[in-house]
């Protein structure tokens, strides 16, 4: 999620997006506590949902670069304008975060429930007053176990600083420098699936005979096993290796990607047509190999948490498939009714705070629901419920005073 200033001209397709973006990342993670503990059979069903909606994070990036680039200020100007504005709600949310498990059982919520429901991926646990200082100290390093969704903020932040050094060179590059960029950075996501495909070759013998040298000298031995891998970053490919983890396109590769291709694609002109003809392939393919990638993963033996989210990857080929056709799916919803138009500058002004405080809502409604819905209609309704809530809590809370809106987000 991106904080924009008050003065910047309104997009009506950006506020779309941004809408869009913000209901995917809550059903992503009202998924959670399915996907952490829910019956096979349920997280059958989740796994289907959630592979929907991972484009969710590539929106948020590629929205910042279409609205931004390319900036105008230095570094120093970005750390003011832009990093100051997000680091004060991080703190903020960090420490809220930090004591919702305290709170919670104070109120008499099963430290059970506190753990399957609100946080299921806090491991260990803490509900006890003197681990909250220490929770919160060491967000200063990565973002704590309560607080899954401020991951967002320390690339947020990245990409900040990156911009003043990236945005010279977009001013004056052509369109074909750029897609050449968007190409180099195309192949770093399909590295990505370098792992499965050296299994595969390895399980050959002709593979198994070319890639012996590199299996033995790497891997350890002539074959792979990639449950017992401890680290799917162990497949070291173009230069990486143990004195070196950057390969030869690692500066071409993550979410910087995203950034230009926002940037990009947000001056594409293409007709409804040509955009159905070319959103839609790309959302159905990009979707189908994640959904069934993700299942058959899944369902190997041994399957570890890493390997389980293989598919879901964000800098991925098929997850970039789903996030370029929602764009410009999306680019041509450049008109609102005049009360809906409100609502998503209402959103604009305040969504960096709605993104910081949606889980606990977002999983508040999943616990009030649970039961009550099948799985099919529990994660979008949990998921939309806990959205409105949060907008409706923080949306007032941000007008009150201009320094709630500078801690809210």
């Amino acid at each position: 999620m991106d904080a924009v200033p008050a003065k910047k001209p309104f997009v009506v397709w950006m506020g779309w997006l941004r809408l869009i973006a913000l209901l995917l990342v809550c059903v992503c993670h009202a998924g959670d506590p399915v996907m952490a503990f829910g019956t096979p059979e349920e997280k059958s069903v989740g796994a289907l949902i959630g592979s929907a909606v991972r484009a969710c994070v590539p929106l948020f990036v590629m929205l910042t670069g279409a609205l931004l680039l390319p900036v105008r200020e230095g570094l120093g100007g970005m750390v003011r304008r832009r990093v100051s504005r997000v680091v004060w709600p991080f703190l903020l949310w960090t420490a809220v975060y930090a004591a919702l498990p305290w709170l919670l059982a104070v109120c008499g919520v099963a430290t059970q429930t506190i753990q399957e429901v609100f946080f299921p991926f806090a491991a260990p646990l803490h509900t006890d007053a003197p681990s909250i200082a220490r929770t919160f100290f060491l967000s200063l390093f990565q973002f704590n176990q309560y607080a899954v969704q401020l991951w967002y903020i320390y690339l947020l932040v990245g990409l900040y600083l990156f911009m003043p050094i990236l945005s010279p060179w977009l001013r004056t590059a052509t369109l074909r420098a750029k897609l050449a960029f968007l190409g180099l950075w195309g192949a770093t996501l399909a590295l990505h699936y370098w792992p499965l495909l050296l299994e595969a070759l390895l399980g050959t013998s002709w593979g198994a005979a070319f890639f012996s040298d590199y299996a033995v000298r790497f891997l350890g031995g002539p074959t792979v096993d990639l449950a017992a891998t401890a680290s799917w970053d162990a497949f070291p490919v173009l230069g990486q290796c143990d004195w070196n983890p950057f390969g030869g396109l690692y500066m071409f590769a993550g979410f910087v990607g995203y950034l230009v291709l926002g940037h990009v694609l947000r001056e594409v002109r293409l007709s409804l047509g040509r955009t159905l003809a070319i959103a839609l392939p790309l959302l159905v393919v990009g979707y189908a190999v994640v959904a069934f990638g993700s299942r058959w993963m899944w369902a190997r033996p041994g399957c570890t948490a890493k390997m389980m989210e293989f598919f879901w990857w964000y800098c991925s080929i098929p997850v970039a498939m789903m996030a370029v056709a929602l764009f410009l799916l999306v680019k041509k919803l450049d008109w609102a009714p005049r009360p809906v138009l409100a609502l998503l500058q209402d959103l604009t002004r305040c969504g960096l705070g709605v993104f910081c405080a949606h889980y606990v809502f977002v999983t508040g409604a999943y616990y009030l629901l649970h039961g009550l819905l099948p799985i099919p209609l529990l994660l979008p309704a949990a998921a939309l419920c806990g959205f409105a809530v949060t907008w409706a809590v923080i949306s007032p809370l941000e007008r009150l005073h201009p320094l709630a809106k500078r801690l809210l987000g």
